[in-house]
């Protein structure tokens, strides 16, 4: 049965779409719960994310599965279906394969390269396996694409380099300070982009964060959401020397940090590094500031340079990325392609099993001991496996090849495996499938 994947994404919808129809964490299990009641749909996943709602299937009826699940998904969004429709995608068996992989590996992303979502595909797997509503198939996809999104990363540098300029900001203070663990940091302003970049600075250990602002409120706001702490503006400049790191992000008009207030709070400091980040448009730091020993000031053109190189080589990279994904998907089609083949090579091999112990319970060994007949058995055992072998091996070859089906047709016929074959392929599809060799 095909492999569907029908969703919208930042590259098809806008923001105000994609938030209409984001599944929550708490609502997943009820909207597994009610694809797997689609009779038509026999696998499902859901992934759900900021920039992404993706619903997987395995569906005999590949366009009526795609309306029924987007009357379950979009109905509490309030968005008419002509309009939800306007806005999806849809790929079918190894286009949504390399889609899936693709998109664990970053190649999907707003950011590209960004490795949150190798996790987020990870667990979208091992959610739907646990809630009963991925199987075989689906199992081995996810799976598959969270081993693509490994090669992917450590393969190629597709994540490496500062894309942000916040990111960007905290990457050269290390390169500078060498660590940031047990240094100090000030922020000047307590806006979006003073936020982000301080949290990376605590996520990369900084020992204290101190948060002011000209309007005392909103530091006090702002420290509290990333465990910092506030004080009063006149507070910050006269214990400037105390910072190692400083951050600024206001909307002044002017510059609010003098190359005189630096120099004065470097003598305090006895010439020890400090690092300045100027993320204000218009400059909050005076660039003559810069100038001083043992002062690095980075602005948003030296931040923004960086974040360029960096996504240039990412798109470099990408291009290596994609030859990885061509041999993964190779390599899963390849597969998809085998479960026609196995429920027939299984019943083959349980067909001369089953023929190799009639013969040996007719047989007169009576005379022989317990090791003598289990050595009989091991060699006759043996002897099938090598006959078998060559047949097996190109039966799984011509599957590979997508022409498969020919050769299980005649093996049915010639061996009467029929009963067999069907035992074994409802067998294997409560189970992974194994490689049959």
């Amino acid at each position: 049965m095909p492999i569907v994947v029908t969703g919208l994404s930042h590259r098809t919808a806008p923001v105000a779409i994609r938030d209409g129809v984001a599944v929550l964490p708490k609502a997943v299990d009820a909207v597994l719960h009610a694809l797997q009641h689609i009779s038509i749909v026999s696998e499902c996943a859901l992934l759900s994310t900021c920039n992404r709602t993706e619903i997987y299937l395995v569906t005999s009826q590949v366009d009526e599965a795609i309306d029924r699940v987007w009357d379950i998904v979009g109905q509490e969004s309030g968005i008419s279906p002509e309009e939800l429709r306007a806005h999806l995608f849809g790929h079918v068996d190894a286009e949504a394969v390399r889609h899936l992989f693709g998109v664990a590996s970053g190649l999907d992303s707003m950011v590209m390269g960004e490795p949150q979502i190798a996790g987020q595909v990870k667990d979208a797997g091992a959610y739907a396996l646990s809630a009963g509503s991925s199987k075989t198939v689906l199992n081995r996809l996810f799976r598959s694409a969270t081993e693509a999104s490994k090669r992917a990363r450590t393969e190629t540098e597709i994540g490496t380099g500062a894309v942000s300029v916040s990111f960007a900001a905290v990457e050269l203070a290390k390169k500078i300070l060498g660590n940031l663990e047990g240094q100090r940091a000030l922020v000047l302003g307590a806006g979006e982009m003073s936020e982000l970049t301080a949290r990376h600075l605590i996520d990369n250990g900084v020992k204290s964060l101190t948060v002011a602002s000209r309007t005392l409120a909103r530091a006090e706001d702002l420290a509290e959401r990333i465990q910092g702490r506030a004080v009063a503006w006149d507070t910050a400049m006269a214990h400037l020397d105390q910072a190692d790191v400083v951050i600024s992000s206001t909307s002044a008009e002017v510059y609010v940090l003098g190359r005189d207030a630096v120099a004065t709070a470097m003598q305090k400091r006895k010439n020890k590094s400090m690092f300045l980040i100027d993320i204000a448009m218009p400059r909050d730091i005076d660039p003559e500031a810069g100038n001083l020993y043992n002062v690095f000031l980075y602005d948003l053109d030296d931040l923004e340079s960086v974040v360029g190189a960096n996504l240039e080589k990412r798109k470099i990279e990408a291009q290596k990325v994609a030859h990885i994904l061509d041999e993964e998907v190779q390599a899963f089609v390849a597969w998809i392609n085998s479960l026609d083949v196995v429920p027939t090579i299984v019943a083959l091999r349980q067909h001369f099993q089953g023929f190799l112990e009639s013969e040996l319970e007719h047989a007169r060994l009576d005379d022989l001991t317990e090791e003598q007949q289990a050595q009989i058995a091991y060699l006759l055992k043996r002897y099938m496996n090598k006959l078998l072998h060559k047949p097996v091996t190109r039966l799984k070859e011509a599957a590979e090849a997508e022409d498969g089906m020919g050769y299980v047709e005649a093996l049915s016929y010639l061996f009467e495996l029929g009963a067999t074959t069907q035992q074994a392929t409802e067998q294997h599809t409560k189970e992974e499938i194994p490689d049959v060799r």
